[in-house]
Protein backbone atom coordinates (compact mmCIF):
# COMPACT_ATOMS: atom_id res chain seq x y z
CA UNK A 1 0.00 0.00 0.00
CA UNK A 2 1.27 3.67 -1.08
CA UNK A 3 1.87 6.58 1.51
CA UNK A 4 -0.93 7.88 -0.99
CA UNK A 5 -3.28 5.20 -0.46
CA UNK A 6 -2.91 5.21 3.40
CA UNK A 7 -3.17 9.24 3.48
CA UNK A 8 -6.46 9.00 1.68
CA UNK A 9 -8.01 6.13 3.42
CA UNK A 10 -6.93 7.38 7.40
CA UNK A 11 -8.93 10.95 6.19
CA UNK A 12 -11.81 8.60 4.72
CA UNK A 13 -11.82 6.81 8.20
CA UNK A 14 -12.04 9.85 10.51
CA UNK A 15 -14.93 11.33 8.04
CA UNK A 16 -17.53 8.29 8.01
CA UNK A 17 -16.23 7.88 12.06
CA UNK A 18 -17.52 11.59 12.37
CA UNK A 19 -20.73 10.96 9.93
CA UNK A 20 -21.10 7.90 12.10
CA UNK A 21 -21.86 10.30 15.39
CA UNK A 22 -24.74 12.08 13.48
CA UNK A 23 -26.32 9.33 12.05
CA UNK A 24 -26.25 7.36 15.66
CA UNK A 25 -29.76 8.37 16.44
CA UNK A 26 -30.76 6.40 13.39
CA UNK A 27 -29.47 3.01 14.52
CA UNK A 28 -28.27 0.40 12.01
CA UNK A 29 -27.64 -3.57 12.55
CA UNK A 30 -24.79 -3.79 9.87
CA UNK A 31 -22.52 -1.78 7.50
CA UNK A 32 -21.31 -2.62 4.44
CA UNK A 33 -18.95 -1.38 1.91
CA UNK A 34 -18.91 -2.15 -1.38
CA UNK A 35 -17.20 -0.75 -5.06
CA UNK A 36 -19.78 1.96 -5.38
CA UNK A 37 -21.31 2.44 -8.53
CA UNK A 38 -23.39 -0.38 -11.05
CA UNK A 39 -22.12 -2.20 -8.98
CA UNK A 40 -23.05 -1.50 -5.28
CA UNK A 41 -26.45 -0.96 -7.41
CA UNK A 42 -26.46 -4.55 -8.57
CA UNK A 43 -24.90 -5.88 -5.29
CA UNK A 44 -27.92 -3.91 -3.53
CA UNK A 45 -30.74 -5.11 -5.66
CA UNK A 46 -30.07 -8.47 -5.70
CA UNK A 47 -28.12 -9.37 -2.23
CA UNK A 48 -28.45 -6.74 0.30
CA UNK A 49 -32.33 -5.83 0.33
CA UNK A 50 -33.47 -8.81 0.05
CA UNK A 51 -31.21 -10.61 3.00
CA UNK A 52 -31.62 -7.53 5.35
CA UNK A 53 -35.57 -8.44 4.80
CA UNK A 54 -35.32 -11.72 5.31
CA UNK A 55 -33.14 -11.05 8.62
CA UNK A 56 -35.12 -8.05 9.89
CA UNK A 57 -31.90 -6.36 9.88
CA UNK A 58 -31.43 -1.91 8.61
CA UNK A 59 -28.60 -2.14 6.63
CA UNK A 60 -26.14 0.76 5.97
CA UNK A 61 -23.86 1.10 2.87
CA UNK A 62 -20.90 2.99 2.49
CA UNK A 63 -18.29 2.69 -0.22
CA UNK A 64 -14.54 1.66 -0.44
CA UNK A 65 -11.56 1.49 -3.41
CA UNK A 66 -8.72 -0.38 -1.69
CA UNK A 67 -7.80 -2.36 1.53
CA UNK A 68 -5.72 0.52 2.73
CA UNK A 69 -8.85 2.41 3.42
CA UNK A 70 -9.98 -0.34 6.01
CA UNK A 71 -5.88 -0.34 7.76
CA UNK A 72 -6.82 3.50 8.12
CA UNK A 73 -9.95 2.85 10.32
CA UNK A 74 -8.17 -0.39 12.34
CA UNK A 75 -5.11 1.51 12.98
CA UNK A 76 -7.37 5.21 13.57
CA UNK A 77 -9.53 3.31 16.36
CA UNK A 78 -12.50 4.38 13.66
CA UNK A 79 -13.79 1.08 12.83
CA UNK A 80 -17.69 1.93 11.07
CA UNK A 81 -17.74 -0.99 8.90
CA UNK A 82 -19.07 -4.24 9.66
CA UNK A 83 -18.11 -5.61 5.91
CA UNK A 84 -16.04 -4.79 3.48
CA UNK A 85 -15.47 -5.64 -0.20
CA UNK A 86 -12.17 -6.44 -1.19
CA UNK A 87 -10.14 -8.10 -3.88
CA UNK A 88 -9.16 -11.54 -3.65
CA UNK A 89 -5.78 -10.31 -4.64
CA UNK A 90 -5.76 -7.74 -1.55
CA UNK A 91 -6.94 -10.85 1.08
CA UNK A 92 -3.61 -11.93 1.99
CA UNK A 93 -2.38 -8.51 2.44
CA UNK A 94 -4.81 -7.38 4.71
CA UNK A 95 -5.15 -10.59 7.17
CA UNK A 96 -1.41 -9.97 7.62
CA UNK A 97 -2.08 -6.29 8.49
CA UNK A 98 -4.92 -8.00 11.16
CA UNK A 99 -7.60 -5.57 9.42
CA UNK A 100 -9.75 -8.15 8.64
CA UNK A 101 -11.05 -11.19 10.83
CA UNK A 102 -10.43 -15.30 10.78
CA UNK A 103 -13.98 -16.57 9.67
CA UNK A 104 -16.25 -19.70 11.45
CA UNK A 105 -14.92 -22.25 8.99
CA UNK A 106 -18.85 -23.57 8.26
CA UNK A 107 -19.58 -19.61 6.74
CA UNK A 108 -20.40 -21.16 3.36
CA UNK A 109 -19.89 -24.64 1.97
CA UNK A 110 -16.58 -24.44 -0.33
CA UNK A 111 -17.26 -27.36 -2.56
CA UNK A 112 -20.37 -25.41 -3.95
CA UNK A 113 -17.56 -21.92 -4.69
CA UNK A 114 -15.35 -21.43 -7.96
CA UNK A 115 -12.26 -22.89 -6.45
CA UNK A 116 -10.11 -20.08 -4.68
CA UNK A 117 -13.02 -17.78 -4.10
CA UNK A 118 -13.40 -19.05 -0.28
CA UNK A 119 -10.41 -18.75 2.31
CA UNK A 120 -10.31 -18.54 6.41
CA UNK A 121 -10.98 -14.48 6.11
CA UNK A 122 -13.02 -13.87 2.96
CA UNK A 123 -16.31 -14.98 0.81
CA UNK A 124 -15.84 -14.67 -2.49
CA UNK A 125 -18.99 -13.35 -3.98
CA UNK A 126 -18.45 -12.89 -7.83
CA UNK A 127 -16.61 -13.81 -10.82
CA UNK A 128 -15.63 -10.83 -13.23
CA UNK A 129 -12.82 -10.15 -15.92
CA UNK A 130 -10.49 -7.50 -16.58
CA UNK A 131 -10.89 -7.22 -20.07
CA UNK A 132 -10.73 -5.20 -23.61
CA UNK A 133 -13.29 -2.78 -24.53
CA UNK A 134 -12.96 -0.91 -27.97
CA UNK A 135 -15.16 1.52 -29.83
CA UNK A 136 -16.79 -0.23 -33.06
CA UNK A 137 -16.87 3.58 -34.02
CA UNK A 138 -12.98 4.05 -33.98
CA UNK A 139 -12.13 0.66 -34.95
CA UNK A 140 -15.22 -0.83 -36.85
CA UNK A 141 -15.55 -4.61 -36.50
CA UNK A 142 -12.07 -5.06 -36.57
CA UNK A 143 -11.04 -3.79 -32.80
CA UNK A 144 -8.10 -5.71 -30.45
CA UNK A 145 -8.52 -9.27 -29.92
CA UNK A 146 -5.44 -9.25 -27.58
CA UNK A 147 -2.59 -7.46 -25.59
CA UNK A 148 -0.33 -7.30 -28.74
CA UNK A 149 -3.01 -5.43 -30.29
CA UNK A 150 -3.44 -3.17 -27.15
CA UNK A 151 -0.31 -2.15 -27.22
CA UNK A 152 -0.01 -1.57 -30.53
CA UNK A 153 -0.60 2.05 -30.62
CA UNK A 154 -0.11 2.48 -34.51
CA UNK A 155 -2.49 -0.08 -35.51
CA UNK A 156 -5.14 0.84 -33.19
CA UNK A 157 -4.19 4.87 -32.24
CA UNK A 158 -5.88 7.00 -29.33
CA UNK A 159 -5.98 7.01 -25.47
CA UNK A 160 -6.33 3.93 -23.72
CA UNK A 161 -8.17 3.53 -20.10
CA UNK A 162 -6.06 1.72 -17.91
CA UNK A 163 -6.91 1.29 -13.94
CA UNK A 164 -4.19 3.35 -11.79
CA UNK A 165 -2.63 -0.22 -10.15
CA UNK A 166 -0.19 -2.88 -11.40
CA UNK A 167 -3.17 -5.47 -11.04
CA UNK A 168 -3.81 -7.03 -14.17
CA UNK A 169 -1.59 -4.61 -15.86
CA UNK A 170 1.67 -6.59 -14.80
CA UNK A 171 0.26 -9.40 -16.65
CA UNK A 172 -1.04 -7.82 -19.56
CA UNK A 173 2.34 -6.16 -20.08
CA UNK A 174 4.00 -9.93 -20.49
CA UNK A 175 1.55 -10.68 -22.52
CA UNK A 176 1.82 -7.90 -24.57
CA UNK A 177 5.72 -8.85 -24.69
CA UNK A 178 4.80 -12.46 -26.23
CA UNK A 179 4.30 -14.23 -23.92
CA UNK A 180 1.28 -17.16 -22.91
CA UNK A 181 -1.07 -16.89 -20.87
CA UNK A 182 0.26 -20.00 -19.11
CA UNK A 183 3.65 -18.68 -18.64
CA UNK A 184 2.36 -15.00 -16.88
CA UNK A 185 3.45 -15.83 -13.44
CA UNK A 186 6.46 -17.98 -14.08
CA UNK A 187 7.99 -14.87 -16.12
CA UNK A 188 6.86 -12.51 -12.67
CA UNK A 189 7.98 -14.59 -10.62
CA UNK A 190 12.03 -13.22 -11.29
CA UNK A 191 13.20 -9.69 -10.94
CA UNK A 192 14.05 -9.87 -14.06
CA UNK A 193 10.54 -10.34 -15.11
CA UNK A 194 9.07 -8.14 -12.86
CA UNK A 195 11.12 -5.00 -13.88
CA UNK A 196 10.65 -6.01 -17.75
CA UNK A 197 7.05 -6.03 -17.62
CA UNK A 198 7.10 -2.92 -15.49
CA UNK A 199 9.70 -1.12 -18.84
CA UNK A 200 6.99 -2.69 -21.03
CA UNK A 201 4.03 -1.16 -19.11
CA UNK A 202 5.71 2.30 -19.16
CA UNK A 203 5.94 2.83 -22.54
CA UNK A 204 2.04 2.21 -23.06
CA UNK A 205 2.21 5.34 -20.01
CA UNK A 206 1.88 8.49 -23.51
CA UNK A 207 -1.30 6.67 -24.62
CA UNK A 208 -3.49 5.90 -20.73
CA UNK A 209 -5.90 7.52 -19.16
CA UNK A 210 -5.45 6.28 -15.57
CA UNK A 211 -8.91 5.48 -13.97
CA UNK A 212 -9.42 4.81 -10.36
CA UNK A 213 -12.66 3.64 -9.65
CA UNK A 214 -15.34 1.71 -11.82
CA UNK A 215 -17.36 4.38 -12.09
CA UNK A 216 -14.70 6.72 -13.74
CA UNK A 217 -13.92 3.88 -16.45
CA UNK A 218 -17.70 3.73 -17.32
CA UNK A 219 -17.48 7.10 -17.78
CA UNK A 220 -14.76 7.18 -19.94
CA UNK A 221 -16.69 4.60 -22.29
CA UNK A 222 -19.71 6.78 -22.44
CA UNK A 223 -18.30 9.32 -23.22
CA UNK A 224 -16.31 8.21 -25.97
CA UNK A 225 -12.73 9.75 -24.37
CA UNK A 226 -11.25 6.94 -24.42
CA UNK A 227 -11.31 4.36 -27.75
CA UNK A 228 -9.77 1.07 -25.91
CA UNK A 229 -10.34 0.52 -22.28
CA UNK A 230 -8.92 -2.43 -20.07
CA UNK A 231 -11.40 -2.67 -16.99
CA UNK A 232 -13.91 -4.88 -15.27
CA UNK A 233 -16.58 -6.09 -17.91
CA UNK A 234 -19.73 -5.39 -16.24
CA UNK A 235 -18.63 -1.61 -16.23
CA UNK A 236 -18.11 -1.54 -19.83
CA UNK A 237 -21.25 -4.04 -20.39
CA UNK A 238 -23.17 -1.67 -18.13
CA UNK A 239 -21.97 1.37 -20.50
CA UNK A 240 -22.56 -0.68 -23.55
CA UNK A 241 -26.55 -1.27 -22.04
CA UNK A 242 -26.83 2.09 -21.63
CA UNK A 243 -26.13 3.29 -25.66
CA UNK A 244 -21.82 3.29 -25.92
CA UNK A 245 -21.09 1.71 -29.29
CA UNK A 246 -18.66 -0.55 -27.55
CA UNK A 247 -17.71 -4.43 -27.74
CA UNK A 248 -15.58 -6.68 -25.21
CA UNK A 249 -13.17 -8.86 -26.33
CA UNK A 250 -12.81 -11.57 -23.09
CA UNK A 251 -9.57 -12.69 -25.32
CA UNK A 252 -6.45 -12.11 -22.91
CA UNK A 253 -9.07 -11.11 -19.96
CA UNK A 254 -7.85 -12.38 -16.36
CA UNK A 255 -10.71 -13.57 -14.04
CA UNK A 256 -10.67 -12.06 -10.87
CA UNK A 257 -13.13 -12.73 -7.45
CA UNK A 258 -14.56 -10.06 -5.53
CA UNK A 259 -14.97 -11.17 -2.10
CA UNK A 260 -16.87 -10.19 1.54
CA UNK A 261 -14.42 -9.46 4.59
CA UNK A 262 -15.46 -8.38 8.54
CA UNK A 263 -13.44 -5.85 9.76
CA UNK A 264 -11.43 -6.51 12.72
CA UNK A 265 -13.42 -4.21 15.30
CA UNK A 266 -16.48 -3.89 13.70
CA UNK A 267 -19.65 -2.28 15.08
CA UNK A 268 -21.97 -4.95 14.65
CA UNK A 269 -19.83 -8.52 14.75
CA UNK A 270 -22.12 -10.77 14.93
CA UNK A 271 -24.97 -9.15 12.76
CA UNK A 272 -22.13 -9.20 10.30
CA UNK A 273 -21.57 -12.41 9.97
CA UNK A 274 -25.43 -13.70 9.60
CA UNK A 275 -25.46 -11.27 7.23
CA UNK A 276 -22.35 -12.00 5.48
CA UNK A 277 -23.62 -15.68 5.49
CA UNK A 278 -27.08 -14.74 4.23
CA UNK A 279 -25.66 -13.04 1.28
CA UNK A 280 -23.80 -15.56 0.14
CA UNK A 281 -27.32 -17.96 -0.50
CA UNK A 282 -27.43 -18.87 -3.79
CA UNK A 283 -31.26 -17.58 -3.80
CA UNK A 284 -29.31 -14.19 -4.05
CA UNK A 285 -26.42 -14.66 -6.05
CA UNK A 286 -28.82 -16.35 -8.89
CA UNK A 287 -30.04 -12.95 -9.75
CA UNK A 288 -26.66 -11.09 -9.70
CA UNK A 289 -26.42 -11.00 -13.18
CA UNK A 290 -30.14 -9.83 -13.73
CA UNK A 291 -28.33 -6.03 -12.81
CA UNK A 292 -25.03 -6.28 -13.67
CA UNK A 293 -23.09 -9.22 -15.91
CA UNK A 294 -21.29 -10.52 -13.15
CA UNK A 295 -21.26 -14.08 -12.22
CA UNK A 296 -21.65 -15.81 -8.89
CA UNK A 297 -18.47 -17.22 -7.18
CA UNK A 298 -21.42 -19.71 -5.62
CA UNK A 299 -21.86 -22.43 -8.35
CA UNK A 300 -25.42 -23.58 -7.16
CA UNK A 301 -26.17 -20.04 -8.61
CA UNK A 302 -25.60 -20.96 -12.34
CA UNK A 303 -28.70 -23.65 -12.51
CA UNK A 304 -31.47 -22.08 -14.99
CA UNK A 305 -28.89 -19.43 -16.52
CA UNK A 306 -29.99 -18.78 -20.62
CA UNK A 307 -27.58 -18.70 -23.21
CA UNK A 308 -28.08 -14.98 -23.87
CA UNK A 309 -27.02 -14.38 -19.65
CA UNK A 310 -24.33 -16.48 -19.96
CA UNK A 311 -22.80 -14.70 -22.66
CA UNK A 312 -22.42 -11.87 -20.75
CA UNK A 313 -20.61 -13.68 -18.05
CA UNK A 314 -16.98 -13.51 -17.82
CA UNK A 315 -17.20 -16.92 -15.82
CA UNK A 316 -19.79 -18.95 -18.07
CA UNK A 317 -17.82 -22.09 -19.66
CA UNK A 318 -17.16 -20.81 -23.09
CA UNK A 319 -15.52 -16.99 -22.20
CA UNK A 320 -13.52 -18.88 -19.56
CA UNK A 321 -11.37 -20.58 -21.89
CA UNK A 322 -10.40 -17.09 -23.12
CA UNK A 323 -8.77 -16.00 -20.26
CA UNK A 324 -6.53 -17.47 -17.21
CA UNK A 325 -7.39 -16.59 -13.69
CA UNK A 326 -4.95 -14.56 -11.60
CA UNK A 327 -2.57 -16.00 -9.26
CA UNK A 328 -3.29 -14.40 -5.46
CA UNK A 329 -0.77 -15.50 -4.15
CA UNK A 330 1.17 -13.74 -6.42
CA UNK A 331 -0.05 -10.60 -5.70
CA UNK A 332 -0.26 -11.60 -1.60
CA UNK A 333 4.00 -11.67 -2.01
CA UNK A 334 4.32 -9.34 -4.27
CA UNK A 335 1.35 -6.48 -4.45
CA UNK A 336 3.10 -4.25 -2.03
CA UNK A 337 6.60 -4.17 -4.13
CA UNK A 338 4.96 -4.21 -7.32
CA UNK A 339 2.56 -1.29 -6.10
CA UNK A 340 5.48 0.66 -4.89
CA UNK A 341 7.19 0.43 -8.57
CA UNK A 342 4.04 0.95 -10.53
CA UNK A 343 3.85 4.68 -8.44
CA UNK A 344 7.69 5.17 -9.16
CA UNK A 345 6.82 4.39 -12.99
CA UNK A 346 3.81 7.02 -12.99
CA UNK A 347 5.87 9.42 -11.61
CA UNK A 348 9.36 9.23 -14.17
CA UNK A 349 9.77 10.83 -16.90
Amino acid sequence: MTFRNYHLGLVSAVAFALSGVFASAHAVDVVIAGAGGVSQEARRTALWNPAAKTLGMTLSEDTSQNWGEVRAQVEAGAVTWDIVQLSMTEVGRAAAAGVIIKLPADIVNRNDYVPGSVNDYCVGYDVYSQAIGYSTEAYGGQGPQNMKDFWDVKKFPGKRGMYRDPRGNLEAAVLAMGHPKSEIYKFLSTPEGRKAAMTKLAELKPYVIWWTSGAQAMQLVKSGEVPLIYTWNGRTQAAIDAGAKYKITFNDGVLQIDCDAIVKGAPHPENALKFLKEISKPQYAKDLPKYISYGSANLKAYEGYDEATLARLASSPENIQKQYTVDFDFWNKFGAELSEAFDAMLISN
